[in-house]
């Protein structure tokens, strides 16, 4: 007996291992963490480009709009700083992606320039050939936003967050562009490799077919033109192999007169273009199918009267891989924004005529939270204004100014401009009393408001918005928060 009674013993002792394995054996295990709760911005980056040709130094209007603060600059200085620091161009040889042999990489920027006052507008120059890169933290990152601005302290596009794939939609070069400049910048520590498609009505052009190398605190130049001939419209699609970068793109019309494309929404069915002002009868729709199938395109109009069906007969026909232009039908005297329904993914962007080149707008995402323009011009014989559409639902927003000094007015007589739903609302929006200096705007969507999509617009001369053209913005949401998305981990264990 005394021979089994030591197996015996290893054998109940397994048998309860394995009981109290089986019973307590981890299965597939999750550690979930609640979503939706809101934490604050804490830090922004921004690339800013140099400034168009001709146009000398870069001037960056700017503003930070912490939501705890309040308008009007209240909150205590040195809570937080937002830093401006030069980032010097590398020439690109001509076709190779590749930066120039020649290029100097050794000049040294000037000192970095810091502001710490959140809440009041402001406006910063940078040396003349040079970019920004921004850095931003603290009460200085919330409700942050930044724009290449001109002596006015018109805001001319925005700068952009660094990223690795956007698009850029304009007119070609046949159709008034002779110049088109693509500014890629690099603000991180990485070298980035960059690709570049280029697509107009034609197709896909492989002129500029090798990666472009983007050195660390520095931008590249790439002359588009020199790819492009006889277009007549034009994508750019931007995307990076390594790193990350900050892209713009600026057309010319030879004469010493231009416009920034806007960054567009990524390809989507269903977009929507605000900033159709009331001189846009000769508009031009570009719509870019970046896929294998051609797209087929309704085009609805939202106006001050409501929806307008564009194109009733049949809708747009776009060719897969290629820019093609639409010439949209006369609006009369009407602001308008635009709803494009499509069976592919596109991506959009309309010139709207004006001085020079005229204006450009994209497809953008609806204002949430708060939406700021930052560089406004108070000058005499501008009229700055507001174009917001609602397409779905009526929507509701408080309108504000804040001035250099961080003064904040209402200019509307009522809290809130309400915008009915399927309709386009121009609203034009006063300098703040006894200032000429660039003063910044918000637009806040009120509890319950629908989707709010908005442009700002400068015109010149009598006549209001109604006036010539100066320059479009699409706005965008300066956030103070965000709201975190669910977190989950999970993990399996498996017993020997």
């Amino acid at each position: 007996m005394r021979r089994f009674a030591l197996p015996a013993a290893v054998l109940l002792a397994l048998c309860v291992v394995f009981v109290v394995a089986k019973v307590t054996q981890p299965g597939p295990a999750r550690v979930v963490v609640p979503g939706g709760r809101a934490a604050a911005v804490t830090a922004v980056t921004r690339s800013c480009p140099p400034a168009a040709p001709g146009a000398g130094a870069a001037r960056i209007a700017t503003i930070a709009l912490p939501s705890h603060a309040g308008h009007g600059g209240s909150a205590a200085a040195g809570s937080g700083a937002a830093t401006f620091s030069t980032v010097l161009g590398t020439p690109a040889a001509a076709g190779s992606g590749k930066p120039s042999a020649s290029a100097s990489t050794s000049a040294k920027a000037p000192r970095p320039v810091t502001l710490t006052a959140p809440g009041t507008a402001a406006t910063v120059t940078m040396p003349d050939g040079g970019g920004a890169a921004v850095a931003a933290a603290g009460q200085m990152a919330e409700g942050f936003e930044a724009e290449q601005s001109d002596s006015s302290g018109t805001g001319l596009v925005s700068c952009t967050h660094p990223g690795s794939d956007m698009w850029f939609v304009g007119t070609g070069l046949s159709a008034g562009a002779t110049q088109i400049r693509l500014y890629l910048m690099n603000t991180g520590s990485v070298t980035a490799s960059v690709d570049v498609t280029i697509l107009t009505d034609t197709g896909q052009q492989n002129g500029l077919s090798n990666a472009i190398t983007v050195l660390p605190d520095q931008f590249v130049t790439e002359n588009i033109a020199s790819y492009v001939p006889g277009s007549q419209a034009l994508a750019l699609h931007v995307q990076t192999n390594t790193g990350q970068v900050g892209a713009s793109v600026w057309e010319g019309d030879g004469a010493g007169s231009g416009a920034w494309l806007p960054q567009a929404d990524a390809p989507a069915t269903s977009l929507v273009i605000p900033g159709l002002t009331v001189a846009s009868s000769t508009a031009k729709l570009f719509v870019v199918v970046p896929g294998s199938t051609d797209a087929q395109v309704k085009v609805v109009a939202y106006t001050p009267a409501g929806a307008v069906a564009q194109f009733t007969a049949t809708p747009v026909d776009a060719s897969a891989g290629a820019a093609t232009p639409v010439a949209l039908n006369s609006l009369g005297a009407s602001a308008a924004g635009l709803k494009l329904t499509s069976n592919v993914p596109v991506v959009a962007g309309v010139l709207v005529p004006g001085a020079g080149i005229g204006s450009f707008t994209t497809a953008t995402p609806p204002v949430t939270e708060q939406g700021v323009i930052a560089g406004n011009p108070a000058t005499r014989g501008v009229t700055v204004g507001l174009l917001l559409t609602a397409p779905s639902a009526a929507a509701h927003a408080s309108i504000s100014v804040i001035s250099a000094a961080g003064t904040v007015t209402t200019p509307t007589a009522d809290e809130a401009v309400t915008v009915a739903a399927g309709h386009t609302l121009a609203v034009a929006v006063p300098r703040p009393a006894g200032s000429r200096q660039p003063f910044a705007i918000v637009i806040t969507p009120q509890a319950g408001s629908g989707p709010l999509y908005a442009v700002r617009v400068v015109t010149s001369g009598t006549g209001g918005l109604s006036a010539p053209l100066v320059s479009l913005l699409p706005v965008l949401s300066a956030l103070t928060s965000i709201t975190l998305p669910p977190a989950q981990n999970s993990y399996s264990a498996v017993l020997p």
